[in-house]
């Protein structure tokens, strides 16, 4: 990415706990991750839910809007990082 080692391994280390972070809060809340993308303006997260085997009464009111939330203070509590939801 940077063409430097170091800067790669931190960008790399911060790529992880991201995704730790968001699959942690998706296991609980069955959702799934369907895109973990990164270009030039930033990161991209998009989960889903409903999938087959995974449907329940008022996913969205219940779970994918609280779950938003959720991911978005830990990314910023755990990590200080701000994000756009």
């Amino acid at each position: 990415f940077y063409g430097d080692d170091k800067k790669d391994q931190k960008l790399f280390h911060r790529l992880n706990d991201i995704m730790t972070i968001t699959t942690r809060h998706l296991d609980r809340a069955q959702g799934h991750l369907r895109q973990f993308i990164l270009d030039d303006k930033g990161i991209v997260l998009i989960f889903t839910f409903g999938l087959r085997g995974s449907t329940f009464p008022n996913m969205i009111a219940q779970r994918a809007i609280p779950l938003t939330f959720t991911i978005c203070q830990s990314l910023q509590d755990e990590l200080g990082i701000k994000v756009a939801a």
